[in-house]
């Protein structure tokens, strides 16, 4: 069986001896001709690489181009696997994050000013699970609003802003849990419209 050697490596151990491809022939017991066509084509029998390798003192697989396509054949698979299980990852993570994003309540809220009957606002909203919303009023209220489900409601967890000098200053920062469909409320006093109250309700 034919086997494909480096040629120019082999031409570089034989130069490195110093020695003469008849010199090289004699060590490796086969002849100048069969040197000759090899230093050439890169093409021996199996039994001319090994006493070729043999009489240059090296194994055999550093002489075949063979070794150094398989070694890069298994370098470059093991990177594919590497790169197979990054996307892998990638993709459960995305997978997740979509999951996880399709899920929202419809959350409805109304501030009402206690110190009189009229309603300051309603208003309707959706708010994705563990993000946060923000919803404006009139230009002088600023709430942030993030839901995480809690047993058999909604924990609501909130910041309230009230427009004061020219800047949204954080008044209030309460939490408060909410049952399926039913009513809940905050209080709070603000400097802009005394105290108000905000009532949240969700259907999820």
């Amino acid at each position: 069986m034919d086997m494909k050697i480096n040629h120019k490596l082999l031409r570089r151990q034989r130069e490195q001896r110093a020695w003469t491809q008849n010199q090289l022939a004699e060590v490796a017991s086969l002849s100048m001709r069969t040197v000759q066509r090899i230093e050439r084509n890169g093409i021996a029998a199996k039994e001319s690489a090994m006493a070729l390798a043999s009489a240059l003192d090296m194994d055999l697989a550093d002489l075949l181009i063979q070794s150094n396509s398989s070694s890069t054949r298994h370098t470059s698979n093991r990177r594919w696997w590497g790169l197979v299980g990054i996307l892998t990852s990638l993709i459960v993570s995305l997978g997740w994050w979509s999951t996880a994003a399709a899920e929202q309540v419809m959350i409805n809220l109304s501030v009402k000013a206690e110190s009189g009957a009229s309603t300051e606002g309603e208003m309707q909203f959706l708010n994705e699970l563990g993000a946060q919303s923000e919803v404006r009023f009139n230009h002088q209220f600023r709430l942030l609003v993030r839901t995480v489900r809690h047993n058999q409601g909604l924990l609501l967890s909130t910041e309230i802003y009230d427009f004061i000098d020219g800047d949204y200053l954080l008044i209030s920062s309460p939490s408060i849990l909410i049952a399926d469909n039913e009513l809940a409320a905050i209080h709070l006093d603000t400097h802009s419209s005394g105290r108000l109250q905000l009532s949240f309700k969700s259907d999820f």
